[in-house]
């Protein structure tokens, strides 16, 4: 059975970034503890990532069976290529294509975007000490509960109405060494201007605020903290004060506080999501989540980091569109065979997730057979799942990798439950 098991159970790395939840706040530590009772949960360790997958910053080992203990997973699925099944093999190149992680936010990540593939290709020849992997990064990410984040630029209208209202945010942009004033390129467009002329207006905003010089910015976002302190705030909203007062308590005097005036801010529930396709900007801000994502590390930076910033690179990948808060929201769909699965398949073949909530009730049901590999968490709950007439016992923290065309049965659910699967997405 070990030559050919029906799935395999995981042990996964964890990511200690300084901007993860702190000790058993951490639905990270919490998750890993429940699955290794040897893990030891110190209070004063953010513990930020778990990842789940064959990524060589972060690689899975393998726990059962026995037989295979303390293999790496990428390792043997090398010599199993079997377990990937026909498509994926050939285009993942003999590993997963999708990295699943469960994310700790306590404070701002980095403003960022992730490059497609062909400039993942020449980001990783040029500098493979910043840039990793040859490869794209789409992401998907799904709330476990209450999350905040940055995704997407706003409607033009909203980024004109702060340009007009905000003068730190204009002494700041004006800085830049260009003949023409770009503020001036913003606000005097009219709103029917046509939507390529808007992108190319803010990109010369949005890229001279990011290339104004260090003591100007800083200067700038000062006197802006000052007044907004102060009470004295009009032109910034409260939900927009709280938000910069918050990220300057976090990175003093970093540039990446005026993204409040240009990114959307969303505020997720339990089961909403976001995709983050190639060339978006975006920020986590807080909570916890589940995110998939193409096999990568490839990050862009341009502010709210100790970490390099890349800021031309940034502004010359971004795509420059705009959207309201609302339609940056990833509308998932329930599978049409199996209820208790929410299916979130973004429009990239590297993969796909699926949301399973199992109540406590006597009825057992098959998950939908995939053609590719799959990863499974147990976020809560306790149950048992049946493979190829083996059962085993599941609970909180347990990670599982599934071979291509296994027919998995939930059985024996004693304490509702919500599993999260991440599959090549062949379709």
């Amino acid at each position: 059975m070990a030559d050919n098991p029906p799935f395999l159970k995981l042990s996964c790395s964890v990511q200690k970034y300084a901007w993860g939840k702190l000790g058993s706040s951490s639905e990270v530590a919490r998750l890993a503890s429940f699955e290794n009772p040897e893990f030891l949960v110190d209070e004063k360790v953010p513990y930020a990532e778990l990842w789940m997958g064959t990524h060589p910053s972060g690689p899975s080992t393998i726990s059962s069976p026995h037989q295979l203990a303390g293999q790496l997973l990428s390792n043997w699925l090398i010599c199993n290529t079997w377990a990937l099944g026909e498509k994926t093999s050939v285009y993942s190149n003999g590993q997963l294509p999708f990295l699943l992680k469960v994310l700790s936010v306590n404070k701002a990540l980095s403003i960022q975007a992730h490059p497609n593939k062909a400039h993942a290709e020449i980001l990783h020849r040029i500098r493979p000490d910043l840039y990793p992997d040859p490869n794209h990064k789409p992401e998907l990410g799904i709330a476990l509960g209450h999350f905040e984040g940055f995704c997407g630029f706003r409607p033009f209208s909203e980024i004109q109405g702060f340009l007009l209202a905000v003068p730190e945010l204009c002494g700041a942009i004006k800085g830049h060494k260009e003949e023409e004033d770009p503020v001036k390129g913003v606000v005097q467009l009219h709103n029917e201007a046509n939507e390529e002329t808007k992108k190319k207006a803010l990109k010369a905003v949005f890229s001279a605020l990011m290339n104004s010089p260090v003591v100007q910015s800083r200067s700038q976002l000062q006197s802006l903290v000052e007044r907004v302190r102060s009470g004295n705030h009009p032109g910034v909203p409260l939900m927009e004060k709280a938000l910069l007062l918050r990220l300057y308590d976090q990175y003093p005097g970093d540039i990446g506080c005026y993204a409040v005036f240009f990114l959307n801010y969303l505020c997720l529930q339990e089961g909403q999501a976001i995709f983050l396709a190639a060339n978006e900007p975006h920020a986590y801000l807080y909570g916890d989540m589940v995110e998939c994502m193409a096999c990568s590390d490839n990050v862009v930076r341009a502010g709210l980091t100790p970490k390099y910033v890349d800021k031309d690179t940034l502004c010359q990948m971004l795509t420059y569109n705009m959207k309201s808060a609302q339609e940056n929201l990833f509308v998932s769909a329930v599978h049409p065979l199996c209820p208790y699965v929410q299916v979130y398949e973004p429009p990239v073949t590297d993969f796909g997730v699926h949301r399973i909530i199992i109540p406590v009730s006597g009825e057992h049901f098959t998950l939908p057979v995939i053609p590719g590999p799959s990863t499974m968490v147990v976020i809560c709950g306790v149950l048992q799942m049946e493979c190829c007439g083996v059962v085993e016992s599941l609970h909180k923290g347990i990670v599982i990798f599934l071979p291509a065309n296994r027919s998995v049965r939930f059985i024996n659910c004693t304490e509702s439950a919500m599993v999260f699967r991440a599959y090549y997405n062949s379709q």
